[in-house]
């Protein structure tokens, strides 16, 4: 043995021992666990809240006495609909699925004040009452990403209504979060209303960069126009140029109102210009819309809400929440929430 080479022996041994180690370590990972990990598993929900009401009959409602009374039936549907009791409904329907990221749609909330004076008092807080429920639930949840930019107020018979609508992303704890901006689409629907003039329909974005294990990604959610194709496109297109672009694995959440397949055909083409830009649905294909304002009746029998995702993902498993009822009979939202676990 030449002099030395016993120790250039002992370090080659020693490298080899300890690369086997290594090895070994990654191999007893489980998926989506550390930053080495070679295909990290990431869980997504996106889930539209149903704001309480239909409000478009508030815009052929007749100046004065008809628009109050309008307005006072409005707000006592949405407390009819038991905003409370849904909202714990879904909150342990996330407590549940144990989503790494959740993208909520149609955050409300619901004021009154005096008339002449301001709407201060709550009636209806949506995410207030979502994240109590999951405190409570031991569920531990944050709130990383807000944008409530629909503000719409109006005086009913005995009060001053004011309605503010919204999306919002929650992360589990353990998710790191970062670049977190939202922003309201450049194209808005105006309603013309006899009581209130012209009502712009505000709708918005979020976006931002996840660390969910292994996994580095670019999260967005959001919900486009639901009463104009063509603004709905406009938004579709805007998500493309903007928000959706990114170096990062990309994964849209959000309430499109829009799908490949749906009857009328000029609602296919946002989700249509979506997936031209390289964009897969990573979902389950049962329906999961729409059950009727009333929250009973109805049926679900086609897709508006999307999970998708650039480059395309391997999909583990995709299923639909939201069957169950409060005491009342009342479904959490007309909506069902889509949950899918992605391999990136």
């Amino acid at each position: 043995m030449r002099p030395g080479s016993y120790v250039v022996c002992m370090r080659t041994w020693a490298s080899r021992v300890l690369a086997g180690v290594v090895l070994a370590a990654a191999v007893a990972l489980p998926s989506g666990a550390g930053a080495g990990t070679a295909h990290p598993r990431v869980t997504v929900m996106t889930r539209n809240l149903y704001l309480g009401a239909d409000l478009l009959p508030l815009a052929a409602a007749a100046p004065g006495a008809p628009f109050q009374d309008a307005v006072a039936a409005t707000l006592a549907h949405v407390e009819a609909s038991g905003p409370t009791a849904r909202m714990t409904l879904i909150a342990k329907e996330v407590a549940a699925a144990r989503p790494d990221l959740v993208g909520l749609q149609e955050v409300s909330v619901w004021s009154t004040g005096p008339i002449g004076g301001k709407p201060t008092h709550v009636v209806v807080d949506y995410l207030k009452t979502i994240m109590s429920q999951l405190k409570r639930l031991h569920a531990s949840y944050r709130v990383v990403a807000e944008r409530l930019s629909l503000h719409i107020q109006a005086r009913s018979t005995s009060e001053v209504v004011r309605f503010t609508d919204g999306n919002v992303v929650l992360a589990r704890a353990g998710v790191a979060v970062s670049n977190v901006h939202s922003g309201d689409f450049e194209h808005l629907l105006k309603i013309a209303t006899q009581a209130l003039g012209s009502v712009t329909v505000t709708r918005c974005w979020n976006a931002l960069d996840a660390a969910v294990g292994g996994a580095h990604l670019h999260f967005i959610n959001t919900q486009l126009e639901a009463y104009s194709a063509t603004v709905r496109l406009q938004q579709a297109q805007e998500l493309v140029a903007g928000p959706l672009k990114s170096k990062l694995e990309a994964i849209l959440a959000g309430d499109l109102n829009s799908s490949a397949n749906l009857p009328t055909p000029a609602d296919r083409p946002p989700f249509l210009a979506i997936a031209h830009a390289g964009f897969t649905d990573e979902r389950t294909p049962q329906p999961n819309c729409c059950f009727n304002d009333d929250l009973r009746t109805g049926t679900w029998d086609h897709i508006v809400d999307h999970i998708m995702a650039k480059p395309a993902v391997k999909l583990i498993r995709s299923f639909i929440t939201g069957r169950e009822t409060t005491r009342a009979g009342l479904h959490p939202s007309d909506h069902g929430g889509v949950v899918s676990v992605l391999q990136l």
